[in-house]
């Protein structure tokens, strides 16, 4: 299968491994320690016959560790294909700035990786806060567009104590339900605002 796996990657230079439990999702769960949430997500789910396209969103700032972190990202990544999928890298890199030509090169960038029928994963952890909606909306043009199917959008909370990371706080949370819910919310047809409420109520119900 097709796999095209959007990441943002972290910008500060302090990356370490760890095991990330998940939240409501154990079939994604790796059992080993891991640099990136992502990385486990995929070491259980890829398959020989996969064909991984991994897009990598590089955000130069803070400690400008971007290109260390991207590599850092495929190495890592590499080392888990015990099963011999085909893993191929996209690195974007961008300025951390929130402009209107940054948004617009990013998502032509975003949509130009996009291939027909291909699975979508996303990892939106780290990076500015824009670039969630920009993956989302790249992910809802390959829905429409290249008839794309959805893996798993997974997003790594973790808690922090005088800027100290706590150790154990770390949780993998699958953001996929969020997405079909916008999804959803963008492809039904109701004749009143009313109507669309008691549509998703009655979603919510079942």
């Amino acid at each position: 299968m097709k796999k095209t796996v959007f990441v943002t990657l972290m910008m500060a230079d302090d990356m370490k491994k760890r095991h990330f439990p998940v939240d409501g999702n154990s079939f994604i769960e790796y059992p080993g320690e891991a640099y990136y949430a992502i990385n486990a997500v995929l070491a259980q789910t890829m398959k020989s016959d996969d064909e991984i396209k991994v897009v990598l969103i590089q955000t130069n700032g803070g400690d400008n560790a971007g290109s260390k972190n991207a590599q850092l990202f495929m190495d890592e990544l590499n080392s888990m294909n015990s099963c011999g999928a085909s893993i191929k890298y996209e690195i974007i890199p961008s300025n951390f700035v929130e402009t209107k030509e940054k948004f617009k090169d990013l998502y032509k960038n975003l949509i130009k990786n996009l291939e027909n029928e291909c699975e979508l994963y996303a990892d939106v952890t780290f990076g500015p806060k824009s670039l969630p909606l920009m993956i989302f909306a790249a992910m809802q043009f390959g829905e429409k567009f290249f008839d794309c199917s959805i893996g798993n959008v997974i997003y790594l909370k973790a808690e922090f104590k005088n800027n100290q990371f706590v150790e154990g706080s770390q949780m993998i949370y699958d953001y996929t339900p969020l997405y079909m819910l916008n999804s959803f919310t963008n492809t039904i047809e109701c004749e009143s605002g009313e109507k669309a409420v008691a549509t998703i109520e009655a979603l919510f119900e079942e």
